[in-house]
């Protein structure tokens, strides 16, 4: 085998995994996502931390990406507000009170369209900035069932890079690209 392809395969191999590696997801857990009173409703899973605040945005995905809604709250001990890990202390969408800091308000949101919610959990400011800890994110879309309610369903890209919705009570079937880097 000639030098040059010997050479070319090794760094072949060398640079495989760490393309592989380069693909890590970019949040910690997954968002919760439920609804209540017709509206998706967003929380994040429990933790043992003190945390002091969050940033929440929910956005469009897909070839018309968009923020439908972002919002930011903080000292949660201050305002006797309970930390949203839970359903049951979940931020409803579009419900804004005098405590949270509304940057985008709330657009409605369309059924069978693919969403993102993402929320930065941030702890104590140190040097009048937030560290944030855990980062959440979920992809969901709002479906109706057979009776016409409204439920949360999730969305998926497929093979093709399109993002698409599933239906009430169908699970996500995997593809190559979703077998291979996960979710």
């Amino acid at each position: 085998m000639p030098r040059f392809c010997q050479i070319s395969l090794c760094w072949l191999l060398l640079l495989i995994p760490v393309s592989v590696v380069a693909m890590s997801r970019q949040f910690d857990a997954d968002a919760v996502v439920t609804m209540q009173n017709g509206n998706p409703c967003f929380s994040y899973p429990p933790n043992e931390e003190k945390l002091f605040g969050y940033h929440l945005s929910v956005s469009k995905i897909g070839r018309h990406s968009a923020v439908e809604w972002d919002i930011q709250k903080f000292h949660y001990d201050k305002l006797n507000m309970p930390e949203p890990n839970s359903p049951e202390h979940c931020i409803e969408y579009g419900v804004v009170n005098y405590k949270l800091e509304v940057k985008q308000a709330a657009e409605p949101l369309l059924p069978d369209t693919p969403y993102r919610v993402f929320i930065s959990v941030a702890e104590a400011p140190t040097d009048q900035r937030y560290r944030y800890l855990r980062k959440f994110a979920a992809d969901f879309c709002i479906s109706s069932n057979e009776q016409g309610e409204p439920v949360i369903v999730s969305a998926l890209m497929d093979d093709t890079g399109e993002w698409q919705c599933l239906k009430p009570g169908e699970s996500p079937k995997h593809g190559f690209w979703q077998k291979l880097f996960g979710k």
